[in-house]
């Protein structure tokens, strides 16, 4: 298994309304989808400088989904002990789907 990634993210400081807030990070995940398929379509191709810039596309597409995600949970009063609770309870279903 890999070890996790380590994030350092703030919310946003001023929150968006509830419903945006929330909406967000549907938007940004269709966002990343578009960028894998571009960077997928690239992933043969012998221009390494095509290459590179797509993936870069692609992991600031993934980090604009974790920022939403970090502002909606901010946004709805959750603390670290509620978020360091949840990635157990998610790390225990993933260990019992064999993923882990």
């Amino acid at each position: 298994m890999r070890d996790g990634y380590r994030f350092e993210f703030g919310a946003f400081d001023k929150p968006d309304e509830p419903k945006v807030q929330a909406l967000k990070p549907l938007e940004e995940a269709a966002e990343v989808f578009v960028a894998w398929q571009d960077c997928d379509d690239m992933r043969y191709s012998p221009i390494m400088t095509a290459r590179r810039v797509y993936r870069e596309s692609l992991i600031d597409e993934c980090m604009d989904v974790v920022q939403a995600v970090v502002s909606l949970l901010d946004a709805e009063g959750f603390t670290q002990e509620d978020v360091d609770a949840a990635i157990e309870r998610c790390n225990e279903r993933n260990r019992e789907r064999g993923r882990l």
